[in-house]
C-alpha cells in the first residue's frame, strides 16, 4: 500500500534537496496521471451525447445541453466530500482508490449507449455518474501543494492541474477515434448506425467507455503502491464553513470560477454549440484543440503567478476572454445565416488560452492569499511565523477546495446557459452577453484586491 511519511518539512532548505524534491516530484506525476483519467471520464459523455440523436436516441436540443451540463453539476458537488475525504484516508491511498471508482462510469456508458430505447431520466443519472471524474481536482491539488515549498507551488499545482486537465483534450480526441473502428470484437457489442443526411455509418458509441478500463487499473495500483501519505491534516467539513466566512475565499473563488469554468463549460458545450451553429462545418472533430490550449498553458499561468504576480495575469487574462467574447457577436450567423466559422473557431481559441493561463494563476491565489493574510495577522497579534504559516497553509487550502467546488459549477452553468438561451430567444446572443457581463465584473475584482499597488494582499 501506499508510503506513510511522519515528517514533512518542504520549507526546510537541506530537508527539500535531501528528501523532499524527489518524493514530491514522485507524487506530483503519478497524481497528475491520475488526475489526466479522472478529466478523460468527465469528459468523455459529452463527446457521447453530441451522437446520440444520430445513432437513433429521441433528444430535444434543451436535453442534449442539458445531458452535457449533468456531470460537472454532479462533480462540483463531489468535489465537496472529495475535498475533506482525502485528509483523512492519505492523499496517496484517495488518488488511487477515487482512481478505481472512475470504472463505475466508464461500464455505464458502454452498457447504456446500446440500447436506443433508454429512457431519459436513466441517460441523466449516467451523466451524473461521469461527475465522478469531476471530484478528483478537489484532493489531488491540495494534496500537491503540501507536498512543496511555497515558492514552488504555483509551478506544481499549475503542472498537477495542467496535464490533469490535458484528459479533456485527449478525450475529444481521441473518442471520436475509437468508436469508429470495432476494437474488442464481440466481446465490445454491436456497433450502432450513424446517420446525418447522406453520411451513414457504423460507429461503438460502447468504446468511448471501455477504452478507460486498463489505463484506470493501471494507474490506480501504481498509485497505491508507489504514492505517499503525508501526516494526516483531518480536514473537516467544519473547516469548509469556516473558510466560507472569509471574505478573499469568495473573491478567488469567483476568480477561479471565470477561468476553470470557462475552461469546463466551454469544453463541455463547444461540440453542441458548433454543430448547431454551423451543421455544414464537421466543427466538432477541432473539438479538442481549444481545451489542448488550456491544459497545456496552465503551467504557463501558475508560473506568472509566482513570478509576475496571480493577481495581474488573472486580471490581463479576464479582459482578454472578454474581449474575445465581445468579438464572438460578429463571428455567430444571424436569423439569415451568415457568420464566421473561421473567426468563431479562432476567438474560441483565444478564450481557452487566457482561461488555461488564467487556471494557473488565480488558482494558486488561495494559498497565497491566506498565508500573506496570516502572516500580517501574526505581525499584529504577536505570534511565530512558523504558526502563521501552519494556519496559513491550512486556510489555502480549505479557500482552494472551496474555489474549486464553485469553479466547477461553471461547466454546469455554461452549458445549461446555451440550452436555456436557445430555448428561451431561439439565439445563443443573451448567453453570451451573460457571460461579457461577469469577465468583466472579474477583471475588475482581480485588479481591486490583487492587482493594484495599494491592494493590502498584492501578490
Amino acid at each position: 500500500m501506499t508510503i506513510r511519511i511522519k515528517r514533512w518539512e518542504p520549507e526546510n532548505i537541506i530537508f527539500w534537496s535531501l528528501h523532499g524534491r524527489r518524493i514530491a516530484k514522485r507524487n506530483l506525476i503519478l497524481s497528475t496521471l491520475a488526475l489526466h483519467l479522472n478529466f478523460n471520464v468527465w469528459m468523455m459523455w459529452s463527446m457521447v451525447v453530441v451522437n446520440l440523436p444520430q445513432v437513433g436516441f429521441l433528444l430535444s436540443g434543451q436535453q442534449q445541453f442539458l445531458l452535457v451540463s449533468i456531470p460537472p453539476l454532479v462533480g462540483a458537488f463531489m468535489r465537496v466530500i472529495y475535498s475533506w475525504i482525502w485528509s483523512w484516508v492519505g492523499g496517496g491511498t484517495w488518488v488511487g482508490v477515487s482512481t478505481l471508482l472512475l470504472l463505475i462510469p466508464t461500464f455505464g456508458v458502454a452498457h447504456t449507449v446500446q440500447d436506443i430505447s433508454t429512457p431519459f431520466p436513466m441517460l441523466l443519472m449516467i451523466g451524473a455518474l461521469c461527475g465522478f471524474g469531476g471530484g478528483a481536482s478537489a484532493s489531488h491539488l491540495p494534496n500537491t501543494s503540501f507536498f512543496y515549498p511555497k515558492s514552488a507551488k504555483g509551478f506544481a499545482m499549475g503542472m498537477n492541474a495542467g496535464m490533469g486537465n490535458l484528459g479533456v483534450s485527449v478525450a475529444q480526441l481521441l473518442i471520436p477515434l475509437v468508436i469508429s473502428v470495432e476494437l474488442f470484437g464481440w466481446r465490445g457489442g454491436e456497433p450502432q448506425i450513424w446517420g446525418l443526411g447522406s453520411d451513414v455509418h457504423a460507429v461503438w458509441l460502447q468504446n468511448a467507455g471501455y477504452i478507460w478500463i486498463v489505463p484506470i487499473l493501471v494507474i490506480a495500483v501504481l498509485c497505491l503502491l508507489y504514492s505517499h501519505d503525508l501526516p494526516k491534516l483531518k480536514m473537516t467539513p467544519r473547516d469548509q464553513l469556516r473558510i466560507m466566512k472569509h471574505p478573499h475565499t469568495w473573491y478567488v473563488g469567483i476568480l477561479y470560477l471565470g477561468s476553470y469554468g470557462t475552461f469546463l463549460g466551454f469544453s463541455m458545450a463547444y461540440p453542441l454549440l458548433a454543430r448547431y451553429m454551423f451543421p455544414g462545418s464537421n466543427a466538432t472533430t477541432l473539438a479538442f484543440v481549444g481545451p489542448m490550449l488550456c491544459a497545456l498553458s496552465r503551467p504557463i499561468g501558475g508560473w506568472c503567478g509566482d513570478r509576475v504576480g496571480g493577481g495581474m495575469t488573472t486580471m490581463l487574462c479576464n479582459a482578454a476572454m472578454g474581449m474575445a467574447c465581445l468579438g464572438l457577436y460578429f463571428a455567430l450567423p444571424g436569423p439569415a445565416g451568415g457568420g464566421s466559422f473561421v473567426l468563431f473557431f479562432l476567438l474560441f481559441q483565444v478564450m481557452f488560452l487566457a482561461a488555461g493561463i488564467g487556471n494557473g494563476s488565480s488558482y494558486q491565489l488561495a494559498p497565497k492569499v491566506h498565508l500573506i493574510d496570516a502572516g500580517l495577522n501574526a505581525a499584529k497579534t504577536g505570534r511565530t511565523m512558523a504558526d502563521a504559516y501552519a494556519e496559513g497553509g491550512r486556510r489555502g487550502a480549505a479557500a482552494m477546495n472551496v474555489s474549486s467546488v464553485l469553479a466547477a459549477l461553471g461547466g454546469f452553468f455554461i452549458p445549461k446557459s446555451f440550452g436555456t438561451s436557445l430555448d428561451l430567444f431561439d439565439s445563443f446572443l443573451p448567453a453570451f452577453l451573460m457571460f461579457l457581463t461577469f469577465y468583466m465584473a472579474c477583471t475588475f475584482i482581480a485588479w481591486f484586491h490583487y492587482a493594484r499597488h495599494s491592494a493590502p494582499l498584492r501578490c
